[in-house]
């Protein structure tokens, strides 16, 4: 069978160059530690100075390409002679002071870095979205409430106009991913455990059990490494694991930790109210900590399923309690993080 890159009779990737944006990111840090460790050569794109970095972007095996997606030179820099490319920079905030940093970022960067892997004549793209953009399983579409959404679901159409003329573009769609990393917003699901687990955590959207899809970030870079092996150009796989609402999550959290905290739920208005507050406040300095579009998608039933991955990819995600126990070992203990 062919594919993007070899891999010797271990199961060990090949030394073959692997482009990476998005390497100091929560899922691309553990990806590139995983590239490495298989023992492929990495070519990483990342802004920030190597001090800063992430340690799985320190490893020797790692090449760094100071710039972002809006330095058109960096990204075909990084991409060249490449046998694959993963992206996923993007920019995933809940909220930021210019709107229209979503469409630079995540539409316009994304053209740029399918636009360099196209002309470089790379074997295979993936690129890294959302389940928050997929149509439901009956395929009627869900609404795009965020501009986080509207812009990854426009990315997503230009990947597929750059596959229509040739890229071998595959895109995947993790759900919420959490695991050992920063307790960052980009890593908030784990925030969440942590701040449960210390009593911190108090209250909750009253979001009708509205489902959300888990999933384990080392299950998601398993997918990823798949989607780049074995894919089909043009398709799209959603890389999730269980369909749960917020109580039934934090439910398997206090059965794993053997603490049972009670968290209050706050109705939508309320928290719409406070939304609205903390974006007001946001433009005089800082960052609110929720807006009203995303308090509206979390009390949205999300359900995903990945049934296509899992066929055409041979994903299997772990079940939910032992990647919440994984987790919950590296918070308490700081061992096992990868």
């Amino acid at each position: 069978m062919g594919t993007s890159f070899e891999r010797s009779r271990g199961g060990r990737l090949g030394p073959h160059i692997v482009a990476v944006t998005g390497g100091t990111g929560f899922i691309g840090s553990h990806l590139v530690h995983r590239l490495v460790t298989d023992g492929a050569k990495v070519r990483a794109l990342a802004r920030r100075p190597v001090g800063e970095l992430p340690a799985p972007l320190r490893h020797p095996a790692v090449e760094l390409v100071r710039g972002d997606l809006a330095d058109a030179d960096a990204v075909a820099h990084t991409v060249r002679d490449a046998t694959v490319v993963y992206h996923l920079a993007g920019c995933a905030k809940a909220w930021t002071r210019d709107p229209d940093e979503y469409h630079a970022v995540n539409v316009v960067g994304t053209e740029t870095v399918c636009g360099a892997a196209a002309a470089t004549g790379v074997p295979r793209l993936v690129y890294v979205s959302t389940n928050l953009v997929e149509p439901a399983e009956d395929g009627t579409r869900r609404p795009l409430l965020t501009e986080y959404q509207r812009s990854k679901a426009e990315a997503e159409r230009r990947v597929r106009a750059h596959g229509e003329r040739g890229l071998a573009a595959v895109i995947v769609r993790p759900g919420r991913v959490f695991g050992p990393g920063p307790l960052t917003q980009a890593n908030s699901v784990t925030l969440l455990i942590d701040q449960y687990r210390r009593g911190l955590f108090r209250t909750r959207l009253a979001d009708g059990g509205a489902r959300a899809n888990w999933v384990f970030v080392g299950d998601v870079v398993e997918g990823l490494l798949r989607a780049a092996s074995v894919g089909r150009p043009g398709a799209a796989y959603t890389l999730g694991g269980a369909n749960l609402s917020v109580a039934e999550f934090l439910g398997i959290v206090a059965d794993v930790t053997g603490r049972a905290r009670v968290v209050v739920p706050l109705p939508i208005a309320v928290a719409r109210a406070v939304a609205g507050i903390a974006e007001t406040a946001a433009r005089l300095g800082g960052t609110p900590f929720i807006t009203r579009d995303w308090v509206d998608l979390f009390a949205h039933d999300w359900p995903s399923s990945s049934a296509l991955a899992e066929r055409d990819l041979g994903y299997a995600p772990r079940p939910l309690r032992d990647g919440i126990a994984t987790t919950l070992q590296w918070l308490e203990t700081g061992t096992g993080a990868w």
